[in-house]
């Protein structure tokens, strides 16, 4: 069962009506092209040696660890995340509102 956010998400995409299953597959993707480019976008922005030491870190597999260190070293951690949460919100309307016309 998706949560109260995930329904919005679904809802506001139009895709609300979709059986359950194939929502959480949507949802799934989703989340995991949604990650992906936040992690790209945080990686651009470490030097050399920073990234080196991201992989360390990535190594313990401590998600925690690893966002403690992206916030650590990068400035403006939070609002890169939220820019890339947004772009992928409207990348996903765009695209589900030519599937659906």
């Amino acid at each position: 069962m998706p949560t109260q956010i995930e329904q919005d998400i679904l809802k506001e995409l139009g895709i609300d009506s979709l059986p359950p299953e194939r929502q959480e597959e949507v949802l799934t993707a989703m989340t995991e092209a949604v990650l992906k480019r936040i992690i790209l976008r945080l990686v651009e922005t470490l030097a050399d040696e920073k990234r080196t030491q991201l992989e360390e870190v990535g190594h313990s597999g401590d998600s925690a660890k690893i966002s403690q260190f992206l916030a650590d070293n990068i400035p403006n951690y939070e609002e890169l995340v939220r820019e890339e949460a947004v772009k992928f919100k409207k990348d996903m309307q765009i695209m589900v509102d030519g599937l659906l016309a």
